[in-house]
C-alpha cells in the first residue's frame, strides 16, 4: 500500500476527513513503516500537499479530506446553502456562536487562568470536522485557550487528563530538544 492509499484508507475510516493529529496518530494502521524516518511527519504532509486537487483537498488549518468530500457534512445544522464558500461561512458563524456559549460556561483558560475573551479561542476536544451534530455544540466538548495553547492542543503536542492536568508529549520534546525518541508522556500540573 502506498502512502496515498494509506491516507485515503484512514480518511475513509473517518467519513472522508481527518486532522493532521489523527493522521500522525493512526497512519501506522495502514502504513506500518510511516514513522521510520526522522522527518516522517513532513513526509506525510508532503504526500497530502502533492495530491491536493487530485486525491485530497484542504478544508481548514490541519484538516484534510478526500477530494469528493462534501463540506455540507461540516455543518452543525441543516442549512439551505450551495457553494463551498457559503458552507465555510456558516461553519464560521456556528463556531462563533459556540465560542460565545463556551466563554459564558468556562470563563477562563484552565492553563493560564486568562479570562479576557479577546485573548481566548474556543477549541473543540473532539475536532469539529469529525464531531457529530450534537458534539459540535456540546459545551463539554471544548476548552477556551489562548491561541498558542490552542495550536499546541490542535497539533496534538499537549492534551489534558480527566483531572485537568496538562500533558506535554515527551516524544516531541525529546526529539526537538534532547535527541532521544522516548514515547513517555510528561505530566505537568495545571491550575
Amino acid at each position: 500500500m502506498t502512502k496515498v492509499e494509506a491516507i485515503k484508507a484512514l480518511m475513509n475510516e473517518h467519513n472522508g476527513i481527518i486532522t493532521l493529529e489523527m493522521l500522525y496518530n493512526q497512519i501506522e494502521k495502514y502504513y506500518p513503516n510511516a514513522k521510520s524516518s526522522t522527518e516522517w511527519q513532513a513526509g506525510l504532509r508532503g504526500v497530502l500537499y502533492r495530491d491536493i486537487g487530485k486525491s485530497f483537498k484542504k478544508i481548514d488549518n490541519s484538516i484534510y479530506a478526500l477530494i469528493e468530500y462534501d463540506e455540507h457534512n461540516l455543518l452543525a445544522e441543516n442549512a439551505d446553502i450551495v457553494t463551498e464558500k457559503e458552507v465555510m461561512s456558516v461553519v464560521r458563524t456556528q463556531q462563533h456562536k459556540y465560542r460565545i456559549e463556551l466563554l459564558k460556561h468556562l470563563k477562563y483558560c484552565p492553563i493560564t487562568m486568562v479570562n479576557d475573551s479577546r485573548l481566548l479561542v474556543a477549541s473543540h476536544i473532539k475536532p469539529w470536522c469529525v464531531s457529530t451534530t450534537d458534539e459540535k455544540i456540546d459545551l463539554f466538548n471544548g476548552f477556551i485557550l489562548p491561541p498558542l495553547y490552542d495550536k499546541l492542543f490542535d497539533s496534538g503536542l499537549i492534551t489534558f487528563t480527566e483531572k485537568k492536568k496538562c500533558c506535554y508529549l515527551q516524544r516531541y520534546l525529546t526529539q526537538q530538544y534532547k535527541g532521544s525518541t522516548s514515547d513517555v508522556d510528561i505530566i505537568v500540573n495545571c491550575r
